[in-house]
């Protein structure tokens, strides 16, 4: 059971601020970066009649004292079919999931069948929940207004870029967290540039700068937009199907 907490932990840990269809800021942070930098920006929102695949890169790096610092990259796909189906998978290379090697998950949101998967390749598991319409349409945070009120931020548009393949829109964030809002003695100033692409409704690049996590990027690149192959969006032949905690029977992974 504990393995399978783990690996729900991590689903729910990754998956919560899934925004790559909205054009927001990036969500709160969280101790060594970004909480979910990265799978925040995937569905979010339902858009149909606008597929793609594309390569996706997270890129963090996090300066630490006496000149050390912590680099992690990730890699995987992400796709997006004509009837708003989508595809996120993420090889892992750190963390308490990845003490063996590299795992691989794979994200699955199906609103024509009605359910969200999370695949584990390793254990051939499918772990299932119900998928409802407003799971698209999340709103912000119980904290969201704290940190309202702890931050001031301005916003400013840059040039528009090309350079994934698709016409992307740029905006500018700069917060600066006023000293004494979290017991800070100076001012914490954090920047994010974002870039979307109007007519796909994706994030194809976003930067973050922030003095406590360090940096973060995000990326798109190899965008492709036509109609991925269908069997990307199926549970594939050989795994088993379980339901998640509070959804349906409860399993444990490492039982037959």
């Amino acid at each position: 059971m504990k393995s399978y907490l783990a690996l729900a932990g991590l689903a729910l840990f990754i998956s919560l601020p899934v925004m790559a269809q909205r054009g927001g800021p990036p969500g709160p942070m969280g101790p060594g970066g970004p909480r979910g930098f990265g799978r925040e920006f995937h569905d979010q929102k339902l858009v149909t009649g606008e597929p793609y695949t594309a390569t996706v890169t997270n890129a963090i790096v996090q300066q630490l004292a006496g000149g050390n610092s912590i680099q992690r990259t990730t890699t995987g796909q992400v796709a997006r079919d004509g009837q708003g189906r989508t595809y996120d998978q993420q090889t892992i290379t750190g963390g308490p999931l990845a003490q063996n090697g590299p795992r691989t998950l794979t994200f699955i949101t199906d609103p024509v069948a009605g359910y969200s998967y999370v695949l584990d390749s390793d254990r051939k598991t499918a772990f299932r929940r119900p998928f409802k319409p407003h799971d698209f349409e999340r709103g912000p945070g119980p904290n969201a207004g704290l940190r309202h009120q702890q931050s001031a931020a301005t916003e400013t548009d840059l040039p528009a870029d090309s350079s994934s393949g698709v016409v992307a829109q740029g905006k500018s964030r700069t917060r600066t967290i006023p000293a004494g809002a979290i017991g800070n003695t100076q001012p914490i100033v954090s920047t994010s540039e974002t870039w979307t692409s109007p007519d796909l409704q994706i994030v194809v690049k976003a930067v973050r700068n922030d003095p406590r996590f360090g940096q973060s990027t995000y990326s798109l690149t190899n965008i492709v937009t036509k109609e991925p192959d269908a069997s990307l969006f199926q549970v594939p032949a050989g795994y088993a199907v379980k339901d998640g905690p509070g959804r349906g029977p409860q399993h444990d992974p490492a039982q037959p």
